[in-house]
């Protein structure tokens, strides 16, 4: 695995943000891992508080992202970007393609937070392919993260891509216009690359998202949730594949594994997968 730096950061009394909750590492909480402070058991516990399947929610986020990578890569997609990769949890991405993949896989991790990139290199460390990277880059300049990707050379942008937004676009608010993020960088891309999005849903629970809301933003932590019909709009231009945009614990349920037995109330969180044409 390779690890590239792209900016410099400022100098600062906690560079890391020790002294502060952090998204990323309240998911690692959420989920069970153990890469957080008390700063962030705090916020996570105020989450659960608000909104108390948050948890169910979380997972449902990450077994989506298995499964609809899974699923690409046995219909073909052989490189995948993950956006805002945060500190991940074993099993990690670049694992699971390579295992339901025929051929060898490329994987490029891309977040802009030091803290992602403090902890990559321990802990993506997929030495046996050499495929799987990381790369520090911001998603709200797509025309530079693009750039940056080409000149890293990991994933060749002359050839279909497999683009993970998830859980990521959620963070950017409607005045840094993220449908505008999202169609900048899709034009990046070769015909057939994929687009992939989770984003927490303001319709189907809102009163428990806009408690989780509350409670995160007491923390400093900004979140957006979006309507469907705003969610939709991500994949404008799009032929959307598999089942259209849907709740992430009901996507494309793989054979063998029974029915969800939760509601989208309690997993108010959307996903859905559309090709470039």
């Amino acid at each position: 695995m390779t690890v590239i730096q792209l900016h410099n950061h400022p100098p600062g009394p906690d560079p890391l943000g020790h002294d502060r909750a952090h998204s990323s590492r309240v998911h690692n909480y959420l989920m069970g891992g153990k890469t957080n402070y008390t700063v962030d058991q705090a916020a996570g516990e105020a989450a659960r508080a608000a909104f108390g399947s948050i948890d169910l929610t979380v997972l449902a986020g990450q077994t989506y992202a298995h499964r609809v990578a899974r699923h690409l890569a046995r219909q073909g997609a052989r490189q995948f970007i993950e956006l805002g990769v945060g500190l991940p949890l074993q099993p990690y991405l670049h694992d699971t393609v390579q295992a339901a993949a025929t051929a060898d896989t490329s994987t490029l991790y891309i977040d802009n937070d030091p803290i992602a990139e403090a902890y990559a290199d321990a802990m993506l460390t997929d030495l046996s392919t050499g495929r799987s990277h990381v790369m520090e880059g911001d998603v709200r300049d797509p025309e530079g993260l693009l750039a940056a990707v080409r000149e890293h050379g990991g994933i060749d942008l002359d050839r279909p891509v497999v683009l993970f937004a998830h859980a990521i676009l959620d963070f950017i608010p409607n005045d840094e216009d993220p449908h505008g993020i999202v169609a900048r960088l899709l034009r990046g891309l070769p015909a057939g690359s994929c687009l992939s999005v989770t984003h927490t849903a303001a319709d189907l629970a809102p009163e428990a998202v806009a408690a989780l809301v509350r409670a995160y933003d007491a923390h400093g932590i900004r979140i957006t949730p979006r309507t469907r019909e705003q969610v939709e709009r991500f994949f404008a231009g799009l032929d959307v594949t598999g089942p259209r945009l849907t709740t992430a614990h009901r996507w494309h349920t793989e054979p063998g594994r029974t029915q969800s037995l939760v509601t989208d109330q309690q997993v108010p969180l959307y996903a859905g997968v559309g090709r470039t044409p």
